[in-house]
């Protein structure tokens, strides 16, 4: 079984609180997938970093209203987020992949093998 830690949303003015974006984390083979729910944000408008096996999605829901528009109702939010997730495994982050459609990222991270290095003993 895989144990992640999710580090929610700052909750710094200006930036969403909770759980945004929504994300789904599971082992498919040999790589780790993330499915993460993004709609009406532009893939130019997102960032995917990982250090020390930590994966942060961070970015911008920009407000698409019209210019000179005027609000009649407003349901959505729109501000900078960002989210983490300790990785329960090495990854290889170099041969990752981020894929976006219809508003869902989908990023596809190989499993690093565990790698042993011998040293070699000099008899004297």
């Amino acid at each position: 079984m895989i144990e992640i830690s999710i580090t929610r949303s700052s909750s710094v003015r200006g930036e969403t609180r909770g759980n945004y974006p929504p994300l789904d984390l599971f082992e498919c083979g040999n790589s780790l997938v993330l499915i993460v729910e993004l709609p009406g944000v532009s893939p130019d408008d997102i960032i995917v970093k990982i250090y020390e096996n930590v994966l942060t999605i961070e970015g911008v829901k920009k407000d698409m209203a019209p210019e000179g528009g005027r609000y009649i109702c407003v349901e959505r939010e729109f501000s900078r987020f960002r989210r983490s997730v300790s990785l329960p495994v090495r990854v290889d982050p170099e041969k990752g992949v981020a894929r976006m459609k219809n508003g869902i990222l989908r990023i596809t991270l190989p499993i690093q093998e565990e790698r042993v290095h011998k040293i070699k003993i000099i008899k004297e």
